[in-house]
């Protein structure tokens, strides 16, 4: 599933209300940029040529993926490819910088970006897809729940600047 063809998502509230689904081109970084800091109010607004420049460098491990109405972006995640030496080189992927746009939450804008990211996973041949969200994001916990996911060990992090 590693297709660029949009996808258009009907949201739950409306049938009438859609959205694209589809891969970040260097061309959303000025609309990105803002929409990542949502993620963290007091971080700095990420870097816009930087996002340009990483948008157009094509991995295979990494993609990412943003929701998209009338020109506006709605949501953005972030997808990893991890393979585990110690099984196999089995797979796995990472959802990373999980965000949608506040004014466009309780739209679906989330569920459909992590349904796409679960078919890139797939696509992949990942056994599990795994995120981590700060504890603080009750909010956040319970949507994740309600996707699916549920507590996987312990995530512990070292500060390394």
């Amino acid at each position: 599933m590693n297709s660029n063809a949009p996808s258009h998502e009907a949201t739950p509230d409306s049938p009438f209300a859609t959205f694209d689904v589809r891969v970040a081109t260097p061309d959303d970084a000025p609309a990105l940029a803002p929409l990542l800091q949502q993620l963290g109010a007091h971080d700095p607004r990420p870097d816009t040529a930087l996002l340009a420049l990483e948008l157009g460098n094509q991995r295979p491990s990494r993609v990412t993926l943003v929701a998209e109405r009338d020109g506006n972006l709605l949501g953005t995640c972030t997808l990893h490819l991890i393979e585990h030496i110690a099984h196999g080189f089995a797979r796995s992927a990472i959802l990373e910088d999980m965000v949608v746009d506040s004014r466009a939450r309780g739209q679906g804008v989330g569920q459909a970006l992590i349904r796409r990211a679960e078919e890139w996973a797939r696509g992949w041949n990942c056994y599990k897809l795994a995120l981590s969200s700060h504890q603080d994001r009750e909010m956040a916990h319970r949507f994740y729940a309600a996707m699916g996911f549920a507590p996987h060990g312990v995530s512990l992090a070292l500060h390394l600047d």
